[in-house]
């Protein structure tokens, strides 16, 4: 007998489990929390939807018929797996992620400031995904970005959320015993620490490059090493004025290199701006990052 052209649910294979397991329909009301007279129904929607008896009824309840055991067997394999995935399915977070891709400077920033990104227990997660080169977005590698040039890729959106500032640094100590720290001499007369070249994360390595030569007292593989070269007092280094200003161990002793300032943007995937977590975290970056101009305006 051809079976109907019906899709089986495992609702009813669930239902199913429970007569049998239980021997009757009375005993599986309450394992299966479904009254007798909708077990019955169910049951019987179930043998009609596979063209075949699967229980035996007789008055002191119901037997499995070979079919039904083939079932059965079946049906315990599936809920054996149900029961992985309900496990597996507790133990993740039910936040939502969101990833952003960022340039170092940036990231480094953002996890200083992470109170006002996770205002609440229901605050999205965060997946940060630093570096000099960014993920596509319209590949949906990351579904915030933060770029220092505006993009004009189709489907993405975007919003400029201020310049961004670069200034000389060094540690007061330094700074103290070399006075031409505060002067155009500094080029010749200190000591710099500067990113390799393949740790450099953006133009102003190559400007300062271009001002002392290959003249560094350290070069660092990694912008982290040269920001803690320089508080340590191993000489002058340039730093964005949003890192810059709120390292306490630093003291600025220029002012903001006119050549080197840029615009940053923040951009989504137009599809993914939608989504509450994603926007959500969007306006918590966007904020912050035009909170930290403000900062180094009063403190200049």
């Amino acid at each position: 007998m051809p079976f109907k052209n019906e899709t089986h649910s495992w609702d009813d294979l669930r239902l199913f489990l429970a007569v049998a397991s239980e021997g009757g329909l009375a005993n599986a009301v309450s394992r299966s929390g479904v009254s007798a007279p909708t077990l019955s129904r169910r049951i019987s929607h179930l043998e009609n939807t596979f063209s075949m008896i699967l229980f035996d009824r007789h008055p002191g309840g119901v037997t499995l018929t070979p079919q039904g055991r083939e079932l059965l067997e079946k049906v315990q394999q599936m809920d054996l797996h149900n029961q992985a995935i309900q496990s597996w399915r507790t133990r993740q977070d039910p936040r939502p992620l969101v990833r952003v891709t960022v340039g170092y400077w940036t990231s480094i920033y953002l996890t200083r400031n992470l109170d006002r990104l996770f205002t609440s227990a229901q605050s999205p997660r965060i997946e940060l995904l630093s570096g000099s080169q960014f993920l596509n977005l319209s590949r949906r590698e990351a579904d915030i970005a933060i770029r220092n040039k505006q993009p004009d890729q189709k489907g993405l959106k975007r919003r400029r959320i201020g310049p961004v500032t670069f200034a000389i640094f060094g540690s007061p100590t330094y700074c103290a015993s070399h006075p031409q720290s505060y002067s155009e001499e500094r080029y010749a007369a200190c000591d710099w620490v500067i990113p390799s070249q393949s740790g450099a994360t953006g133009g102003s390595s190559s400007w300062l490059r271009r001002k002392i030569g290959e003249t560094a007292r350290l070069v660092c593989d990694t912008p982290q090493a040269v920001l803690e070269a320089a508080a340590a007092g191993g000489g002058l280094c340039i730093l964005p004025c949003f890192i810059g200003v709120n390292e306490s161990r630093l003291v600025q002793v220029s002012d903001p290199l006119a050549s080197l300032p840029h615009e940053q943007w923040l951009v989504t995937h137009e599809n993914s701006s939608a989504l509450p977590h994603v926007r959500h975290t969007a306006n918590a970056i966007a904020t912050l990052m035009k909170q930290q101009q403000v900062g180094i305006d009063t403190a200049n």
